[in-house]
């Protein structure tokens, strides 16, 4: 499995799976969320907003992934991976576990390219440092058949600061 690490915007990168990185609320509010948002229309909020009403509940456990269709996009499915809790605080164990969680999904969904946000780093204050101390004892497994993870990132210090800390991947 190769981790690539892209200075994009995630919702130009091609992949079967898109994971993004969610609030407890189900909120497109910002970020990649809130650009997936501007360009593919509001079905998703709807739908994500349903998923809650369906439920019964307020927000989501820090944790989930919540798995939506495209909703007009290109990707066979999107994950909202929620590594913050209400205050968008967390921390590297959460991370790991969430991440480890879409992967796992995406797995299931037979995805070869799983593109994917820097989880709880923008919004949720997680440094770099953090996340890639996070993912560091993930680029070692094996999803199966997901061969490529490309974590895409707008800014190219992060980028920079990410592929120092994970010497194994393919910076771009």
């Amino acid at each position: 499995m190769r981790w690539r690490i892209a200075n994009c915007d995630i919702l130009d990168r091609p992949a079967d799976v898109l994971v993004l990185s969610g609030n407890p609320q189900l909120n497109l509010s910002g970020g990649a969320g809130g650009a997936f948002l501007l360009r593919y229309g509001n079905e998703m909020q709807e739908r994500l907003h349903d998923y809650l009403k369906t439920n019964g509940k307020k927000f989501v456990d820090r944790g989930a992934v919540i798995q939506m269709s495209s909703c007009g996009s290109p990707y066979k499915a999107v994950l909202h991976a929620i590594g913050v809790d209400a205050f968008y605080d967390s921390n590297t164990d959460l991370i790991e576990r969430t991440i480890t969680k879409s992967l796992e999904m995406a797995a299931q969904l037979s995805a070869n390219t799983v593109a994917m946000t820097a989880i709880a780093t923008g919004y949720g204050r997680m440094s770099m440092k953090d996340f890639g101390t996070a993912i560091l004892p993930l680029v070692s497994l094996n999803f199966h058949p997901v061969a490529n993870v490309d974590i895409c990132m707008r800014k190219a210090d992060a980028v920079d600061q990410l592929a120092n800390l994970i010497p194994d991947a393919i910076v771009e």
